[in-house]
C-alpha cells in the first residue's frame, strides 16, 4: 500500500486529476519541488505500485528524502493534503472544492494574506526549498516580535550573506532552515533593544562589524553579564561615529573604570568627554609618538594634547615628531620634555623637514664617533658626548685642525679632560698664530716658562669666562652611533 492515496470520491479514473483551481490558485507561487513532489505523488496514489515510501519517491524524482518531507509539510499548511499517521507519514489528498470548507483553510487564508511576502522570501534563497516552518518563524516575527516585513526580509539577507557558505568560492547559497534558525537570535536580540523597522535593522548590521564587538569587549572589562541595551549600543555609536575614538582608545579609557564603585557606561561616558579634543586625529597621532617614546606610559593625558598641538601649530610636521621620539627612546630619554627639547633644537638649527632631520642626525651621529677619539686622547674613555659637547666639536672642527684638537685634548688630561679647558688652549693658540701641533707645544712651553708654572698659562686671555656645556642639560648620548644600531638590528 502506498503512503499517499485520494480520499473517498477524490481520484479520477485512468488520469492524473489535477484541479484548474489549483492551476489558478497554487502554481504560481509554489516553490519548483513542492510542485515535483504534488504532482508525482498524485499520480503515485493512483498507481501504488511505483512506489510505496518517502524513500521511493525522492529516489525517482532525484531529491533528498528530506526535501519530499517537507514538501509535503508545505502542502499540509494549503489544505491540500492530511496528515493520516505519523510513523510512517501517510497522506490524504483533499478535493479543492472541499478544503476551502476544511478547518485548515483559515491557515490557508493566512497564507494567502503573506503569499507577496512569502514569494519575497523564497526569492532571498533562490532554488533553495522553504518550507512551512521556515514561513511560521517569519510570520510570528512579524506578528510577536512586530518586526516590520521589510525588516525581516533585510535581516535575512544580512544572515544569507554572512554565512559560511557564502564565503567558500564559489559561493553556495545556505539553507533557509540554518538562516532562519541563526537569525532568530538576532530577532529576538534587537526586538528587546527596540529595533522593528527596516532603517533600525539597517543601523544594527552596520553595527556587526565595529559596534557590537567594541560594545562586548567593554562590558566584558565591566564584569557585566547581561545583553546590552540599546542606549548602551547610543553611547558606543556616539563615541565612534560623532567622538572619534577606536576600539583600543575605548578599551583604554574603560581601565578607568575599573576602581569604581558600580561601573557603567554612563561613567566610561564622561571619562570619555573629559578626553575630548576638537581634531579626533590628535589623539591618534599622540598616541603613536608616545609608543615610540615610552611604551610603558603611552596614554594621551589633556596637558600631552595641549603639548602635541601647541607643537603642531609650530608646523613640525608629525613624521618629524615620530622621528624624535624614536631618537629619544633610544637614548633612554623617555619625557615629553626630552622630545620638545629635542625638536626646538632642531628649530634653532633650521631643520624642518623629515628629510633634514634624518641627514642632521647622520651628520651628529658622525660628529659623535669623532669626539669619543677626542675624549679617549683626554683620557675620558667612558665619557658619552652630550649635545653641549658636540655642538662645541662641531665649531672647533670648523677651526681648527684635527691633529690640533687631538693635542689639546691631551694637554687638557692634567686638568681632568674639561671641555672648557680644551676650548681655552685652543683659543689662544689661534690667538697665538699657533695653527700646527708643533707650534702649539713650542707656545705652550713658552707660557710655562713665563709664567713660572707648567700647569697655568701666564697668558691673561686664557683667564676669561668661558660658556660650559653640561650633560645634565642636554643629556648623555643625545646622538646614538648610527651604525651600531644598524648591526643591532640586522
Amino acid at each position: 500500500m502506498s503512503f499517499c492515496s485520494f480520499a473517498d470520491g477524490a481520484a479520477m479514473f485512468d488520469v492524473t486529476p489535477i484541479e484548474n483551481m489549483f492551476l489558478m490558485e497554487h502554481l504560481y507561487d509554489a516553490p519548483a519541488s513542492a510542485l515535483k513532489v504534488y504532482l508525482y505523488a498524485r499520480m503515485l496514489a493512483l498507481h501504488p505500485e511505483l512506489g510505496g515510501s518517502m524513500g521511493d519517491m525522492a529516489l525517482a524524482l532525484r531529491m533528498e528524502e528530506r526535501e519530499v518531507e517537507e514538501a509535503f509539510d508545505y502542502w499540509e499548511r494549503r489544505g491540500l493534503v492530511t496528515r493520516q499517521s505519523d510513523h510512517p507519514a501517510t497522506y490524504a489528498f483533499q478535493s479543492m472544492r472541499y478544503s476551502a470548507l476544511s478547518p485548515d483553510s483559515i491557515l490557508e487564508r493566512e497564507m494567502y494574506a503573506n503569499r507577496d511576502f512569502n514569494n519575497s522570501l523564497r526569492k532571498l534563497f533562490g532554488d533553495q526549498f522553504i518550507g512551512d516552518r521556515e514561513l511560521r518563524k517569519a510570520a510570528d516575527w512579524h506578528n510577536v516580535f512586530k518586526m516590520d516585513k521589510d525588516a525581516i526580509l533585510r535581516l535575512l539577507e544580512f544572515g544569507i550573506n554572512t554565512s559560511k557558505t557564502m564565503m567558500n568560492k564559489p559561493p553556495k547559497m545556505p539553507k533557509p532552515k540554518s538562516v532562519f534558525d541563526r537569525m532568530e537570535e538576532k530577532v529576538k536580540e534587537w526586538s528587546n533593544r527596540g529595533i522593528h523597522t527596516l532603517s533600525e535593522v539597517d543601523r544594527a548590521i552596520g553595527d556587526q562589524e565595529y559596534i557590537t564587538p567594541t560594545i562586548t569587549k567593554v562590558m566584558k572589562k565591566m564584569g557585566i553579564t547581561r545583553t546590552p541595551s540599546e542606549p548602551e549600543y547610543a553611547y558606543v555609536r556616539k563615541w565612534v561615529d560623532d567622538w572619534g575614538y577606536t576600539q583600543e582608545e575605548i578599551l583604554r579609557f574603560c581601565d578607568e573604570t575599573v576602581n569604581a564603585h558600580n561601573p557603567s557606561f554612563g561613567y566610561l561616558n564622561g571619562i570619555l568627554e573629559k578626553r575630548r579634543y576638537t581634531n579626533p586625529m590628535t589623539y591618534r597621532e599622540l598616541s603613536e609618538v608616545l609608543k615610540e617614546l615610552n611604551p610603558q606610559n603611552s596614554h594621551p593625558s589633556p596637558d600631552l594634547i595641549k603639548r602635541y598641538e601647541a607643537l603642531r601649530q609650530k608646523e613640525i610636521p608629525f613624521e618629524m615628531i615620530m622621528q624624535a621620539a624614536i631618537q629619544c627612546h633610544r637614548a633612554n630619554k623617555y619625557r615629553f620634555d626630552d622630545l620638545e627639547w629635542r625638536l626646538n633644537v632642531w628649530r634653532e638649527e633650521g631643520i624642518d623637514t623629515p628629510e633634514a632631520a634624518e641627514a642632521w642626525m647622520k651628520e651628529m651621529s658622525a660628529l659623535s664617533g669623532q669626539l669619543r677619539r677626542v675624549f679617549r686622547a683626554a683620557g675620558m674613555d667612558d665619557k658619552r658626548p652630550g649635545y653641549g659637547d658636540i655642538a662645541a666639536f662641531r665649531a672647533w672642527r670648523d677651526s681648527y685642525p684635527e691633529a690640533l684638537i687631538l693635542y689639546a685634548a691631551d694637554c687638557s688630561r692634567g686638568a681632568g679632560g674639561s671641555m672648557a679647558y680644551m676650548d681655552r688652549l685652543l683659543k689662544a693658540w689661534a690667538e697665538a698664530g699657533a695653527t700646527t701641533v708643533e707650534a702649539a707645544r713650542a707656545q705652550r712651553a713658552a707660557w710655562r716658562a713665563s709664567a713660572g708654572s707648567p700647569d697655568k698659562p701666564a697668558n691673561p686671555a686664557l683667564d676669561y669666562a668661558q660658556r660650559e656645556y653640561k650633560d645634565e642639560d642636554f643629556g648623555d648620548d643625545f646622538f646614538m652611533d648610527m651604525s651600531k644600531y644598524k648591526e643591532d638590528a640586522q
